[in-house]
This record gives structure tokens, sequence and C-alpha cells, in this order.
């Protein structure tokens, strides 16, 4: 699924089980935060790169499928935005990931089942024990009757220190999800 000059860079599948304290939401990534995927998420990003997120979701998608015991009981759904962020990008990002990557593994799709509730700084710019109280309850689930008793995966581009996938996390967790997962293209090495 990836290409010949970005395959030695895949990371080795590993499922983090510390991805929000006191539980074992496992994290999935395909990549470390460095080299050529670096570069492609930040051109999808920053520079209407948009079409790179097919190929991107389908390799998320691909990293995952291995670890899926029913692919059709899950729904993926993406880290939301702001109607200003998003109308500003002019698209979401994790939602056309998340989209792409349900198709990949023949799961449903749902990019409403969270909101982003206020605006937070861009969490690149902070530091990171301050990432944490910038998102903290920045999130929450608008459809909880499509949560409720559901296994979700959750899709994000970047993990870096978790901040943002906790506080989905536990949004989703309070609408009552059965279980959850979360996909990421990139992450940096979690403490």
């Amino acid at each position: 699924m990836l290409c010949t000059a970005c395959e030695p860079e895949a990371a080795p599948l590993r499922l983090v089980d510390a991805l929000v304290p006191g539980s074992r939401t496992p994290l999935v990534s395909v990549f470390s935060y460095h080299g050529k995927a670096k570069g492609i998420v930040f051109h999808m990003k920053f520079h209407d790169g948009r079409g790179y997120a097919p190929s991107i979701g389908y390799a998320m998608g691909d990293a995952l499928a291995a670890t899926l015991d029913n692919p059709g009981a899950w729904l993926f759904c993406p880290v939301p935005m702001t109607a200003a962020q998003e109308k500003e990008r002019g698209y979401n990002h994790s939602a056309l990931l998340a989209r792409a990557a349900a198709r990949w593994v023949g799961a449903g799709y749902d990019p409403a089942l969270l909101a982003k509730l206020r605006e937070t700084q861009t969490q690149h710019s902070l530091p990171a024990a301050q990432r944490e109280q910038n998102v903290r309850g920045a999130y929450a689930a608008v459809r909880p009757e499509r949560v409720k008793g559901r296994k979700i995966v959750l899709c994000d581009d970047i993990c870096t220190t978790g901040a943002t996938l906790r506080d989905c996390v536990r949004a989703l967790e309070e609408a009552g999800a059965s279980e959850i997962l979360c996909l990421t293209f990139l992450r940096t090495e979690l403490e």
C-alpha cells in the first residue's frame, strides 16, 4: 500500500495502551513523525494538498485492517474542527483521512459524531505541558445515539502528545462508546 520511497520509513505497528490515563485505548499509527511522511502531511494540511488524503487514508486503513476483528462493526469518525477552522482551510483533513480509511477496511463512517465546541490555540504552537489544558473540554459527542454501544475508530493525521485524541476519547466514552481505537498517520514517541 505504501510507495517505495515511504515504505522503509514505516513504523512497526505498535499499540500504545496509555493514550488515555486509566484506560486501555490503543493507538495505531503508520509512521513516526519524521521524513517524507511528515512533509506529505504538512502539504496536505497547509497547501491545499487534499489530493493526498485518499492515499494516506488507505495506508491508515491498511495498517489497521489486521487488528479489526469485524470491520463492519466499527464506525470511523474524524477529530472535528470548528466551522471557522474548516472554512479557513476549506476542508477537514482528518475527515478526508477517516472516510478513506473506513472505505478501505469496509467500515462505517460518520463525520458528525463529534464537534469542536470552541476555538483553541493551534496545538503545534504550544509546549507539551499546555496542550492538555488547551483542548480540555473542547470536544463533545453531538450524536450520542450514534455512539452508544458502538465500536469507534477515532482518526487524526498526527498524534504528538495525545491531548486532542484524549479529549475526543473522553467525549466518546461519555456518550457510551463500547470500544474506542485511535488511528493516526503519524505519531511522535509517546512517554
